[in-house]
């Protein structure tokens, strides 16, 4: 039988490092979510910094007091498997009149300890920290109830796949402009796919400025008078082989506009900065680039 959890609460997860935490606190609202590492990863630049602690705990802990004061919900993202740490949050909620509730994430210890092996650099944990936070969260279980949580449940108790369906939904709706009649459909899904190659930083400066008939479309990333020319090429049978390619200066030197492939940030950033393999560019006047194209209602780069 399903547990229901009352809000707005703080919510205080507890759980050993790759039990699965975070993927939980994801099925709460980003503003939600207090995470212990995006914290040290704020002060330090490192999320796995160790040393970084204390002070991401005092930055946290300023957050959910400025939450709290508002009486806004709390989901505290941490292995929080001391007991003094839960009591300082469970009161905390207390003082401002909400209620605590323990979230037990009872992942098994050989699944923690596979998902912690497959992190990268300090974001992994030593398995022997691993064994005992799961010891110490086996030991404290039966007692939590007495630490003054108003509720304790279990992540198995939980039905969260629909509160993330509904997050996933109303995000979507906002991008795609749903009910503003303002969006054009198809021209906010070419926005999604800047977003699946290259993210949202570069989404945000990604414009398509126009689709000729029979043509590949157009693109740039554009910050103030710097830009990078793309395009979205289709012609292939198979989908798997569509992608972006960049507008690179032709390496003969000739005035037709040259393409590179570009699939990830990285390779943006290496034909922004002409790093790359003459061999990779295809020229339309000089190279073998055969493709209908427009391209030629378009200035040369530089």
């Amino acid at each position: 039988m399903s547990a229901a959890l009352p809000g707005p609460a703080v919510i205080v997860l507890i759980g050993a490092s790759g039990s699965g935490k975070s993927t939980v606190a994801r099925t709460w609202p980003a503003s939600y979510r207090l995470e212990l590492d995006a914290y040290r990863e704020l002060v330090s630049g490192d999320a796995g910094d160790q040393d970084a602690t204390d002070d991401a705990v005092l930055a946290l802990n300023s957050v959910l007091t400025a939450r709290l004061a508002r009486g806004l919900t709390c989901v505290v993202d941490a292995t929080n498997t001391r007991a003094d740490v839960r009591r300082g949050l469970v009161l905390a909620a207390h003082d401002h009149g909400l209620p605590a509730v323990a979230l037990v994430v009872d992942t098994p210890l050989p699944e923690c300890l596979a998902r912690n092996g497959w992190r990268q650099g300090s974001r992994r944990v030593p398995e022997a920290v691993v064994r005992r936070q799961h010891e110490q969260i086996a030991v404290a279980r039966p007692g939590l109830s007495t630490e003054g949580f108003d509720q304790v449940v279990t992540l198995t108790q939980l039905l969260r796949l629909r509160p993330l369906l509904q997050q996933a939904s109303d995000a979507h709706g906002a991008l795609l402009g749903a009910g503003t009649g303002v969006a054009e459909p198809q021209a906010m899904l070419r926005q999604l796919l800047a977003r699946r190659f290259f993210g949202d930083d570069l989404a945000a400066v990604f414009e398509w400025q126009w689709l000729g008939e029979g043509a590949d479309p157009i693109a740039t990333l554009a910050v103030g008078a710097d830009k990078l020319v793309l395009t979205f090429r289709t012609a292939s049978d198979d989908p798997g082989e569509w992608g972006f390619e960049a507008q690179v200066p032709c390496p003969n030197d000739c005035a037709s506009p040259a393409w590179v492939p570009v699939w990830t940030p990285g390779d943006l950033l290496d034909a922004y900065d002409a790093d790359i393999d003459d061999d990779t560019i295809l020229c339309e006047g000089c190279g073998d680039r055969t493709a209908p194209s427009t391209y030629d209602q378009m200035p040369a780069l530089s």
